[in-house]
């Protein structure tokens, strides 16, 4: 059994990390057709399932700063959580 907490994120087309690396330099990394955001609870590194059943696993954002940024499918409704 896991002891994450899962979201269903599949109303977006795209979900982009622009992180700060060690050396200030901007990192973006995208994960286009999210469907399902997952969080340990206490924790701050997530993982992200993709449409093609790929899972990323995204660094905590106090590890080096991070903005996440994305596009729902549905343009009236842009946050669906």
């Amino acid at each position: 059994m896991s002891n994450l907490n899962e979201f269903d994120i599949a109303t977006e087309q795209y979900r982009t990390y622009i992180m700060v690396n060690k050396v200030g330099q901007t990192v973006e990394y995208r994960i286009d057709e999210p469907v399902t955001l997952f969080i340990r609870p206490g924790g701050s590194t997530h993982r992200v399932l993709d449409s093609k059943g790929i899972v990323h696993c995204v660094p905590a954002p106090e590890m080096f700063g991070s903005v996440i940024i994305w596009e729902n499918k549905d343009p009236k409704n842009p946050c669906e959580f």
